[in-house]
């Protein structure tokens, strides 16, 4: 796949939260100009796809110069050589509880993910007691997160903002049921916010 010189390729799946994070990072840092996006169907790939991703994962980013990068840890940490826009994650003690918080959505979206992908078996092997163990998971960091509200930034965000703020939009699409917002007043109103900014909105998905 030959790439337009000076320019990135992200291929994604829209309902993806993992993708949607790093499309929310391109919106924030000015990159949206120089990165092409190719929507791809995960579990139903082209072999040109599997030969940049044997994985079969998104999201995935073709830099200017042509190397793949998988994950959307790697590509996140690519796109911030890349472009400005965005809050540092802050130095000294408190770079750990922000990292911890990121790591928290993270692990909200992994368990959603999981969950969901758990879902598309035939109904009568789906194991509900991993369900039950993930959605779990999920109300603990919810929980634990809501208490750290205060620590969480609304006008120039870090990417432990935009990670969360993409699993809460998850919780939303794929597990609502779960109405996470219950009982958690603080994150549900930093999200009421946060969900509202033009990157946010640009990137939500009605995906199924």
């Amino acid at each position: 796949m030959a790439e337009p010189a000076g320019k990135m390729r992200l291929y994604s799946a829209l309902p993806s939260p993992y993708s949607r994070r790093v499309r929310v990072l391109i919106e924030e840092l000015g990159l949206s100009e120089q990165v092409e996006e190719v929507e791809i169907d995960p579990y139903d790939p082209p072999a040109d796809f599997l030969e940049l991703n044997p994985l079969s994962k998104v999201p995935v980013l073709i830099t200017e110069a042509g190397e793949p990068l998988l994950d959307s840890n790697l590509v996140s940490i690519y796109l911030l050589t890349r472009g400005h826009g965005i809050a540092a994650l802050p130095s000294g003690a408190r770079r750990w509880g922000a990292l911890r918080r990121q790591y928290l959505a993270e692990g909200i979206m992994d368990a959603a993910a999981a969950s969901t992908n758990e879902k598309r078996r035939p109904e009568g092997i789906i194991y509900q007691v991993f369900l039950d163990r993930q959605a779990a998971a999920i109300q603990r960091a919810i929980a634990r997160l809501d208490a750290e509200a205060g620590e969480l930034l609304q006008e120039t965000p870090t990417t432990v903002e935009i990670t969360l703020g993409c699993a809460l939009g998850y919780l939303d699409l794929r597990m609502p049921y779960l109405e996470w917002r219950r009982g958690h007043d603080a994150l549900a109103a930093w999200y009421a916010t946060f969900s509202e900014r033009p990157s946010m909105l640009k990137t939500a998905s009605q995906g199924a």
